[in-house]
């Protein structure tokens, strides 16, 4: 325990700056400016809650126009088999595994059957005998599904609370630990994680999903640490965080979200912002794009007597249609 020493911290302080500034100027912009999409045809993309809503438009985009092949994981059987028989229908390339995120040998099981379908795997000769074998992969892992739990804090009951935490938090964490390890012996693959603007901004009515959304940036943000120190740079950490989107999550569930600079996101649009990320490998990305300056600047200079005009200024409102909802996807 302890610190440096005085002289050892001003020189690694100043040293840090003039790299920082390197990074900053010299590869950060330059990459940002020359980025493109990355080709993702045959690969294999694993979202869950991929049956309705963003999932279902995440799928439905990756397997008919980027043509990888998608694993569509969800707890609603017909609508999966739904989304996947669309897929199909237009040439795509799709599979349905029922599962239940909250769940973690539900999750394990689907890792299982998605590892070991012929279908997914790249053909390989072991090195010892010279036997062909299937050994499957995935390239892209999407963790999007998700439950609402909205009301006020105390009128809420305890099961809302694990409701929402078993899904929005711990669905999370079952799925990553699933795949990661496959991905960290190849170092190589995509984890994306879908959060909201609840993951920076907590409001009335959102004490159990804030939370919930406020856990997963953590959890990515700790997790790409831990990759950085075990040196799995192969592996890119996405987390992307979409304002109000026309989602049946959201329009059977609350009334209309309302805001003075902000108007709920058509899900076309939601969807293809998110692909764009996901392919470009961004660490992290707003939809709109403007909601990095709410997010992160503006949340720096609010203050105790700043919030209450802050809120009256910016107006973030969603409200619930009924106590007790819930919606995967």
């Amino acid at each position: 325990m302890g610190r440096e020493s005085l002289r050892k911290r001003i020189t690694m302080t100043i040293c840090f700056v003039f790299r920082y500034l390197y990074c900053l100027i010299c590869r950060d912009f330059p990459r940002i400016v020359t980025m493109k999409r990355k080709d993702v045809s045959g690969q294999v993309v694993v979202i869950t809650g991929g049956a309705m809503g963003i999932g279902k438009g995440l799928s439905v985009k990756f397997a008919n126009e980027l043509k990888a092949k998608v694993c569509i994981l969800d707890i609603n059987d017909q609508m999966g088999k739904e989304t996947r028989d669309e897929i199909l229908a237009a040439g795509g390339e799709a599979y349905f595994y029922s599962c239940n995120v909250a769940d973690p040998e539900s999750v394990r099981m689907c890792a299982q059957q998605i590892y070991s379908n012929p279908h997914l795997g790249k053909l390989e000769t072991e090195k010892h005998d010279d036997s062909v074998n299937h050994l499957g992969t995935v390239d892209i892992l999407v963790c999007n599904a998700a439950v609402l739990r909205m009301g006020e804090f105390t009128e809420m009951s305890d099961n809302d609370f694990k409701v929402n935490n078993d899904v929005n938090i711990l669905g999370y964490i079952y799925t990553i630990r699933a795949f990661i390890r496959k991905m960290m012996d190849n170092n190589k693959g995509q984890i994306v994680c879908v959060g909201s603007i609840c993951s920076h901004y907590g409001e009335q009515f959102g004490t159990a999903y804030c939370t919930a959304k406020f856990a997963i940036r953590g959890l990515m943000e700790a997790l790409q640490c831990e990759l950085l120190e075990k040196q799995k740079n192969g592996i890119a950490t996405t987390m992307i965080y979409p304002y109000f989107t026309q989602t049946t999550l959201v329009t059977e569930n609350m009334k209309e979200p309302f805001s003075t600079h902000l108007d709920v996101v058509p899900l076309d649009k939601c969807v293809e912002e998110m692909t764009d990320a996901i392919l470009k490998e961004r660490m992290y990305y707003f939809i709109p794009w403007h909601l990095t300056f709410f997010c992160t600047f503006a949340k720096c200079l609010t203050t105790k007597s700043i919030l209450p005009y802050a809120r009256r200024f910016f107006n973030f409102r969603y409200e619930p249609i009924k106590r007790q909802t819930a919606q995967s996807g």
